[in-house]
C-alpha cells in the first residue's frame, strides 16, 4: 500500500495541474481525483509541501467553481492540506501568497492568457482576507492593464477580470469597515473606577472651595443669536474635500476609475460587475477626503445608466449604487439630485402605466424606494419637492402603494405642507372640503386609501 500512495497521489497531482476547467463534463472525474487526495493527504504527511506548488492553484481556481459540491471539496482539500502544516487555511495560502501572486502575474502578462488565472485570484482573496491586499498592487495593475487592452476582443477573459477586481474592491471595503468600527470601540473607554473615585473627591473638593469665593467679577454677556451667521443657505463645496479627514484606500481609488469605463459596456454582465466595483470603492473611501472627488467623477457614469436602452436589472442595480452615493454625498448631491438624477427617474414614473407588468414593477418599486432614502439623506428645494408628491401619488391603489406610502412618509418629514395640500385636494383631510382648494395638477380621480393621513402623521 505504502508504494501505491505515492504513484497515485501523483497521478491526481498530475491530473490537477492539466485539469480543464472544473464547469466542464470532466467535473465528475475532478470531483472523485479530489476525493481521493483528500484521502491520500494524511497518508503523505510532512511530503505533501513538495506537491504543494502544483496543487494550490488548481485548488484555488476550484474554490470559485459554479458547482457547490466542488467547491465544498477543493475546500475540504484545502483544509486537510493546511492540517498537515499545522495551521489554518488562509494562513496557508498567506504563506505562500507570492508564489501565488507572482505566478498569476506572469500568466496574465502571458500572450495566451486564460482565464482561469483570475478564478485562482479570486480564490486567494476570498480565503486569505484583508492580508493580501499589501501584495495586490502589481497584480492589479496588470489586470487592469488586459481589461484595457482585451475590452473589446475577449469578453470571457475581460468578465474574469473584472470578477477579480471586484471581490479586491470589496475586501478593501471590509477592511474599511473593520477600521472605522475599531475607532469606534477604542473611543469608548470603560471608565477605570480608582481614577473615576478620585475625580469624584477632587469635584467634592472643588465645589466647596468654589462656596467661600466672592465673586468679583462681573459675569460676562452671552452673544444673542445676531451674532452669528446663519449657515443654512450655504451650498456645500464641490471643489473643496475635507482636508483633515484621511487619505483613501489609492487600490480602490485605481480600480475604481478604470472601470467606470465598463458602465457603457455593450455586455450586461460587464456593467453589473463595474456597478458593484464602484459600489465596494464608494463604502471603501467612506470618511476619506477622497470621496467627494471619486462621486464627482462617476456620478455621470452613474446616472447614464438610468437610460431606457439598458436591461432593468441594470438600472435596479444602479439604483442601488446611487442611493448608496447620496447617501454618503448627502447635501453635496443636491444639484446633481436635481439636475441629473430627478429627470430618469420622472420618466420611468411618467411612463409606467398603472397597469405594470413584473418587471415594471419592480422598476417603479425600487425608483421610489430610492427616492426615499434620496428625500431622507438629500435637501430638496420647493420646486422639485412638489414635482416629486404630484407624480408620485397616481400610484395609489397599485402594486408600488407600500413603497408609495414610505416615500410620503418621508417626504412628510421635511414637506408635509405640500403632501397635506395634495391629500386635502383628494377629499383626505378631515373638515376640508376639496372643492375649496384650486386646481393644483392633480387627478381627483386618485384613490388614497383609507386612513392615509394618520398613515403619515399629518
Amino acid at each position: 500500500m505504502s508504494s501505491i500512495c505515492p504513484s497515485a497521489f501523483q497521478y491526481c497531482v498530475d491530473f490537477c495541474g492539466t485539469a480543464p476547467d472544473p464547469d466542464t463534463s470532466h467535473a465528475v472525474h475532478e470531483l472523485m481525483v479530489l476525493d481521493v487526495i483528500s484521502t491520500l493527504v494524511p497518508m503523505i504527511g510532512s511530503n505533501v509541501a513538495y506537491y504543494m506548488d502544483t496543487l494550490l492553484f488548481p485548488l484555488l481556481q476550484t474554490t470559485t467553481s459554479s458547482s457547490p459540491a466542488l467547491q465544498a471539496q477543493a475546500h475540504r482539500v484545502l483544509e486537510i492540506l493546511a492540517q498537515q502544516t499545522l495551521t489554518s487555511v488562509s494562513q496557508m495560502l498567506h504563506d505562500n501568497v507570492d508564489y501565488i501572486v507572482e505566478g498569476c502575474s506572469q500568466q496574465i502578462r502571458a500572450v495566451t492568457l486564460h482565464p482561469r488565472v483570475f478564478n485562482i485570484l479570486c480564490g486567494a482573496v476570498l480565503l486569505v482576507g484583508r492580508d493580501i491586499l499589501v501584495y495586490m498592487d502589481d497584480v492589479v495593475e496588470d489586470t487592469l492593464d488586459v481589461c484595457e487592452r482585451l475590452a473589446y476582443e475577449d469578453e470571457e477573459v475581460v468578465l474574469g477580470a473584472l470578477q477579480f477586481l471586484e471581490i479586491v474592491t470589496r475586501t478593501v471595503a471590509d477592511e474599511s469597515k473593520m477600521i472605522e468600527s475599531t475607532k469606534g470601540q477604542a473611543e469608548v473607554v470603560d471608565p477605570d473606577p480608582i481614577a473615576t473615585a478620585v475625580k469624584a473627591m477632587d469635584d467634592a473638593v472643588a465645589s466647596r472651595m468654589l462656596d467661600d469665593l466672592v465673586l468679583t467679577d462681573p459675569i460676562p454677556e452671552l452673544p444673542t443669536s445676531t451674532d452669528f451667521e446663519s449657515t443654512d443657505d450655504v451650498e456645500p463645496s464641490d471643489t473643496e474635500p475635507d482636508d483633515t479627514a484621511p487619505e483613501g484606500n489609492p487600490l480602490a481609488i485605481k480600480i475604481c476609475l478604470s472601470v467606470q469605463s465598463f458602465l457603457y459596456a455593450d455586455s450586461s454582465a460587464h456593467q453589473l460587475l463595474a456597478l458593484k466595483t464602484v459600489h465596494n470603492s464608494t463604502n471603501a473611501l467612506q470618511s476619506t477626503r477622497d470621496l467627494l472627488p471619486l462621486l464627482n467623477e462617476v456620478w455621470p457614469s452613474l446616472v447614464n445608466r438610468l437610460s431606457q436602452r439598458d436591461a432593468h436589472y441594470v438600472t435596479l442595480a444602479a439604483c442601488d449604487v446611487i442611493e448608496r452615493v447620496c447617501t454618503l454625498g448627502s447635501s453635496w448631491m443636491r444639484k446633481r439630485v436635481k439636475d441629473d438624477l430627478w429627470p430618469h427617474f420622472e420618466r420611468i414614473l411618467q411612463t409606467s402605466s398603472l397597469r405594470m407588468q413584473r418587471s415594471e414593477c419592480t422598476l417603479v418599486k425600487r425608483v421610489l424606494r430610492t427616492m426615499g432614502k434620496v428625500v431622507e439623506c438629500v435637501p430638496l428645494d420647493e420646486g422639485m419637492a412638489w414635482t416629486v408628491c404630484v407624480l408620485v401619488v397616481r400610484f395609489f391603489g397599485t402594486e408600488v402603494e407600500p413603497e408609495l406610502v414610505e416615500l410620503l412618509q418621508q417626504m412628510t418629514v421635511l414637506y408635509g405642507d405640500k403632501v397635506w395640500l395634495i391629500l386635502a385636494k383628494l377629499g383626505c383631510v378631515e373638515n376640508v372640503q376639496p372643492d375649496t382648494i384650486l386646481d393644483i395638477g392633480v387627478s381627483t380621480s386618485i384613490k388614497p386609501p383609507n386612513g392615509i393621513c394618520q398613515m403619515l402623521g399629518l
